[in-house]
């Protein structure tokens, strides 16, 4: 009878990952997040801490343990359906999971701190800048993913997506766009003065905000800054020729924030299917010749003409408040959460971009 108090607790415990089939062993006071991290699985993560739901999995069988009160970012039908955060579980048992945004083969690319110089500096928008860093041997990284900028002077890093779309063998010049804000410490130096040439450190990659390998339509969904992942994707996706039919909702306040239209025309003239780039204005003023479309970019999910929206996988990047009320669409629509992906914007500029 003395057994059950004497014996041991299971040093770790398997963990099978579906559609995948991958195994994982997970210590006892690992969570699954940081036993998948370690093994070289690509789980999708951002933050690790709870907060950003990137690691939002399912649990099909077994019993695990939770180190945070999920109900503060899963509603309560996720709660219901056995949803629960990676990066906030240790596992009691074996467990089945289902995490469906785990590919069968992703490359997963360790992250790396190298030395950078601005090479140049472009003004894209009145207030975007693209900088570009050249760095001491090539970066391997995925379209879709960030890195962290320290600069001199600067106590914390930053985190820019690539807006740039890399070689097979990564790259040495990594371009990122940058917004002026106000008050801004990154976007403030880099104003004040000329900084071609000034010395900078850059870690990554990291994220895991990428195209998904499908046959399906592809909705992009963008405002403000988050225009530099979105093209990255669309720029690899070109390179590795899909031919996926793209309907693209760039949403800004007037016209002083689009980018040039080049910027993706020059993409979708090359694309392999059809491509539509639809700029949104939220806050043009109603006498200017302005032609294009006016209003919410939400507003204009569900009236597309020609385009399988039910069907689609939906890429958003941008503000927050953006995001969170395209997703409720799409799920309205048809379109499972297992088919958005996106990447929050959450610098203090994201308040601004509120009504986009």
């Amino acid at each position: 009878m003395f057994d059950r108090f004497f014996k041991k607790s299971p040093k770790s415990f398997n963990v099978q990952i579906e559609p995948s089939g991958k195994t994982l062993s997970v210590a006892a006071r690992e969570t699954i997040l940081e036993a998948a991290l370690k093994s070289g699985i690509a789980y999708p993560h951002e933050c690790q801490v709870g907060t950003c739901t990137s690691c939002k999995s399912q649990l099909v069988e077994g019993e695990i343990k939770a180190l945070t009160d999920f109900s503060y970012v899963l509603d309560s039908d996720e709660m219901k359906a056995g949803m629960f955060l990676a990066c906030q579980t240790r596992p009691k048992s074996a467990l089945i999971i289902n995490v469906p945004t785990i590919e069968d083969d992703p490359e997963v690319v360790d992250a790396i701190n190298l030395s950078g110089k601005i090479s140049s500096i472009t003004r894209l928008t009145h207030d975007i800048d693209e900088v570009t860093v050249s760095v001491e041997h090539d970066l391997k990284y995925c379209a879709g993913q960030y890195a962290n900028l320290s600069i001199p002077g600067i106590s914390e890093s930053r985190s820019y997506s690539f807006s740039n779309a890399p070689s097979s063998q990564g790259s040495n010049l990594l371009k990122f766009h940058i917004r002026k804000i106000p008050g801004g410490e990154v976007s403030g130096w880099l104003s004040s003065k000329n900084r071609i040439g000034e010395t900078l450190r850059v870690e990554g990659p990291f994220g895991v905000f990428r195209l998904r390998k499908a046959e399906s339509p592809i909705l992009c969904i963008a405002g403000g800054s988050g225009m530099a992942p979105i093209k990255a994707i669309l720029e690899q996706a070109l390179i590795t020729q899909v031919a996926r039919p793209v309907v693209f909702l760039y949403g800004a306040r007037t016209q002083k924030d689009l980018y040039d239209a080049s910027l993706i025309d020059g993409i979708a003239e090359k694309w392999n299917a059809p491509f539509r780039f639809i700029p949104i204005l939220s806050a043009e003023a109603k006498d200017t010749a302005w032609a294009g479309a006016r209003g919410l970019v939400a507003d204009f999910i569900t009236s597309l003409d020609d385009f399988e929206l039910s069907m689609s996988q939906a890429y958003l990047c941008g503000p927050p408040p953006m995001i969170d009320t395209a997703i409720s669409v799409l799920n309205t629509a048809g379109v499972t959460s297992g088919e958005i992906f996106y990447d929050k914007f959450t610098d203090r500029s994201h308040l601004a971009d509120m009504k986009i």
